[in-house]
């Protein structure tokens, strides 16, 4: 197994550099004629959205469209690939797509809460994500959590 950086990502996509997104797809097609899956690590995919939303410029949709279908491509392999694909799905209604994986991730990993100073955030998760602890579940789990972190 191979694992795709976000620029070999990018470069599939938007064809900037004809010469290197060949080499990718090269690379891809290779890889997939052994029956080998690229790895694409849902770190990657937080980066590759915002290259392609700050640098790019392109639309949410286009991204969601693109998101969607990679994930659904057989020849990739995504480790979390439930809270990608919830990302994804949340992605192309709302949200910031690093945001969507972190929530993703947090609960997956069964989180009680997420601790962000960023409102927009907190708006959108309002069960979850905080930046005070509010009531007595919320201050048990933080509690918890703060005595978990070795240190």
């Amino acid at each position: 197994m191979i694992a795709l950086d976000t620029n070999a990502l990018v470069r599939i996509l938007v064809e900037d550099d004809l010469d290197q997104a060949k080499i990718v797809q090269d690379v891809i097609r290779e890889e997939e004629g052994k029956g080998r899956k690229i790895l694409v690590l849902s770190e990657v995919l937080m980066e590759a959205v915002w290259v392609l939303e700050s640098v790019y410029q392109c639309e949410r949709i286009e991204i969601a469209d693109f998101l969607d279908a990679l994930v659904a491509t057989p020849a990739y392999h995504f480790p979390d690939y439930p809270v990608v694909q919830e990302a994804v799905r949340q992605y192309r209604e709302k949200g910031d797509f690093a945001d969507l994986i972190i929530i993703g991730k947090a609960r997956k990993h069964h989180a009680k809460m997420l601790f962000s100073f960023d409102k927009n955030f907190q708006k959108m998760f309002p069960d979850f994500v905080a930046d005070s602890v509010r009531n007595d579940d919320k201050a048990t789990a933080l509690k918890k959590a703060l005595e978990s972190v070795p240190g």
